[in-house]
C-alpha cells in the first residue's frame, strides 16, 4: 500500500480542520479550571470520609484533560467511582456538557450543557458530582 491516499485524507481533515487546535487553547484554560474545581470536590470528599474511617468510600479517580473520545474537536475529563462515572466535554463553541452518572458499559444518562466558564457550569458540576458519589457508594 502507498501512503498517498492516507496524505490525502491528512490534508483534506488538515485543511478542514485548521482552526480547531487555536479553538482548543482558547477554551482550555477555562476546562482546566472546571477540573481543579472537581478535583478540589474530590479531595474534600477523600479526606472526610478517611477521617470518619471510612476509607473504602475514599477510591474516586478523576481523569486528566485529554481528547475527547467521541469528537475530534473537544477534550474531556471523566470522573470515576467503581463502575460509576460522569464525563465533562469542552466543546469548541465555549460550552462544557456534563454526562452522567453512569455505569461503564450501559446507556447515558441525559446531558446538560452550560457556557463555558459560567456559575451555571460551577453548579452544574457540583450536582453531577454529588449524584455520581450517591450512586457509587449506596449500599
Amino acid at each position: 500500500m502507498t501512503t498517498k491516499r492516507i496524505r490525502q485524507l491528512a490534508e483534506s481533515l488538515a485543511v478542514r480542520d485548521r482552526n480547531v487546535g487555536q479553538t482548543l487553547v482558547k477554551i482550555r484554560e477555562s476546562f482546566d479550571a472546571l477540573r481543579r474545581r472537581a478535583e478540589l470536590s474530590v479531595e474534600a470528599f477523600r479526606s472526610t470520609v478517611c477521617e470518619l474511617g471510612a476509607e473504602h468510600l475514599s477510591h474516586v479517580a478523576i481523569g486528566p484533560v485529554e481528547p475527547d473520545e467521541k469528537h475530534v474537536d473537544c477534550l474531556q475529563f471523566k470522573v470515576q467511582r467503581g463502575r460509576w462515572e460522569i464525563v465533562c466535554v469542552a466543546k469548541p463553541r465555549g460550552t462544557v456538557v456534563f454526562v452522567g452518572p453512569y455505569r461503564a458499559g450501559k446507556p447515558e444518562r441525559p446531558c446538560q450543557e452550560h457556557l463555558l466558564p459560567s456559575p451555571e457550569a460551577d453548579a452544574g458540576l457540583d450536582d453531577l458530582l454529588l449524584d455520581l458519589l450517591c450512586e457509587a457508594c449506596r449500599l
